[in-house]
């Protein structure tokens, strides 16, 4: 489960300086993909989109060329970077865009990516550090770092709740 994860943490000591350099806690991060991974897929799995609205939900699930690609009511298992970004465009094309892409699960509608990099696991981990960063400006504090799902309270606390477990559990489990 970890092995994809690491790979990126491998790629990540692999840049030169002048690249952007993560400053999330490697156990954060780790966190963040264990949570957005969808229970069918191993941590790390970059070929995920999930539809939020519902109404956007039960329009594409009725499309037949996406029938193959549901993993749930609202996930896609899109297999490959081309058949995401195709997928992704599809999606776009109906006008639907608040999606979250990859493994971060990141949210096109409000954070910016080429299609493709959202599929991309060394890019998107760096774009999911940006995100974290750029709710911790300030102060780094469990309800900053779990803006990065939501700054609505009520999600924000479950989400917050749910990074503490993992992080307690992955410690005591040494991952």
């Amino acid at each position: 489960m970890q092995i994809i994860l690491s790979l990126v943490l491998l790629f990540v000591a692999g840049l030169s300086a002048k690249e952007f350099t993560c400053k999330v806690d490697d156990r954060i991060m780790y966190a963040i993909a264990k949570i957005e991974r969808h229970k069918a897929t191993p941590i790390g799995y970059p070929y995920l989109i999930s539809i939020n609205l519902k109404k956007d939900q039960k329009e594409m699930r009725n499309d037949a060329s996406l029938k193959k690609y549901f993993l749930d009511r609202r996930t896609l298992d899109c297999k490959s970077q081309t058949e995401c970004v195709a997928v992704l465009n599809k999606l776009k094309s109906h006008k639907i865009t608040n999606l979250d892409c990859g493994a971060y699960q990141i949210n096109s509608k409000y954070w910016s990516l080429e299609d493709k990099d959202y599929f991309d696991i060394r890019k998107s981990y760096f774009k999911a550090c940006e995100i974290v960063m750029s709710h911790n400006k300030a102060k780094w504090t469990w309800e900053n770092i779990a803006k990065y799902h939501s700054k609505t309270k009520r999600y924000n606390d479950r989400y917050k709740k749910y990074l503490i477990a993992t992080i307690e559990k992955s410690m005591e489990s040494g991952r």
